[in-house]
């Protein structure tokens, strides 16, 4: 899920101790590339230091080998260090996981990805028979976010009020249209966190199972991903795990790593670790989720024009400063930040998440991290 105050990101002076932690490889033959591995600790080092993180984590990968990074800590008032291997929430990076399975159902002849939402979803939205499945994929659907309505804070201290309340998609989306479209269907892209909402409608309309399910025995099951899942309504996050917060307007920081999932859905409401998300890079890149056909259909862009990139179905393509082509997607959900990219040959992966001390991230410190991990 992504928020308005996130700004277009996909997406901290501690005690020394809480800086710079060495890297803590996978194993003896898995030590990624010295100057690489450095790049990205001191841009991690340098992201603590703008005051918004308590911690980050991250696992970069270049051929068969890995390392764990680390900078800072997994509270704001303990020592303990950020998980090597922690959960998190992913937020928006969700997006890529419904985007797979929608088109595996492509695939099996389930869903055409041209066909308009009014086939699966009859009465759901407006111009039903001029948004298709592609546009909503690709938030060129013009549907309402319902995260920039004041009826859905998703940071900062209004958002502490909602923090345990249960959303229904069917609630979300219906409020969402209290709104026109944003624009004709097809014509303009805009990020829009409700158009994922309907996918996941979409996903429980066509195979009678909630999107969560078909995630599950779809994705989370097939690659392995063990410390991946997909929760409803439960508020923990299992498992080691670093704390996120929310900064009050009298300066009073709250812990909201518990919180209700249900706010985010099927865009954004997911819980991983960087080992499960760089197996499952891994697996988008090498056949083992789609054929080669749909990978190609997913990577289909249109500008985005807020930020450098374009953006395909439920996949940011982007060039880093260095001018290597990568894919993936940025996230964020009150108290975590989280990127997942690759390039395209799946030789160099980053997965990453930050747990935050206030929504007000610096994004110009996390943008900078994703970018030191493929140009040291």
């Amino acid at each position: 899920m992504r928020t308005k105050s996130r700004g277009p990101a996909l997406a901290l002076a501690l005690a020394t101790a809480g800086l710079a932690l060495a890297a803590v490889p996978v194993h003896a033959a898995e030590a990624s590339a010295p100057s690489t591995a450095a790049s990205l600790q001191k841009s991690m080092d340098a992201m603590m230091r703008t005051g918004t993180a308590a911690g980050v984590q991250a696992r970069l990968s270049e051929g068969d080998r890995q390392t764990v990074l680390r900078s800072g800590t997994a509270t704001i008032d303990g020592k303990r260090p950020v998980p090597a291997n922690g959960s998190f929430r992913m937020g928006s990076v969700t997006k890529v996981f419904t985007s797979v399975t929608v088109l595996q159902l492509v695939g099996e002849g389930r869903i055409g990805l041209d066909d308009p939402i009014g086939k699966y979803l009859p009465g759901l939205l407006p111009r039903e028979n001029d948004i298709t499945v592609r546009m909503i994929l690709q938030h060129t659907a013009g549907i309402p976010d319902y995260t920039s309505m004041k009826e859905f804070p998703t940071s900062d201290e209004p958002y502490l009020k909602l923090r345990f309340t249960r959303f229904t998609d069917e609630g979300i989306v219906k409020t969402a249209l209290t709104r026109p479209l944003d624009f004709e269907p097809g014509t303009k892209f805009s990020y829009s966190n409700t158009g994922y909402v309907v996918v996941g409608m979409l996903i429980k309309a066509v195979t009678g199972h909630s999107w969560q399910s078909e995630v599950t025995e779809r994705v989370i099951k097939p690659l392995g991903l063990h410390d991946t899942s997909a929760p409803t309504y439960s508020t923990a996050i299992p498992g080691p795990h670093a704390h996120g917060y929310i900064k009050k307007n009298n300066g009073e920081y709250v812990d909201v790593t518990r919180l209700n999932p249900s706010i985010a859905s099927s865009g954004g409401a997911m819980i991983t670790t960087t080992a499960d998300l760089t197996t499952f890079l891994n697996g988008l890149v090498t056949g083992k989720l789609l054929k080669p056909s749909l990978f190609a259909e997913m990577q289909k862009t249109v500008p985005i024009k807020i930020q450098p990139g374009d953006y395909g179905l439920g996949l940011v393509s982007m060039s880093t400063s260095c001018g290597r082509r990568v894919i993936g997607h940025n996230g964020g959900i009150p108290g975590y930040l989280t990127t997942a990219f690759t390039t395209l040959d799946g030789r160099t992966k980053l997965a990453l998440s930050v747990n935050q001390k206030q929504s007000q991230s610096d994004m110009a410190a996390f943008s900078k991290m994703i970018d030191s991990a493929f140009c040291p």
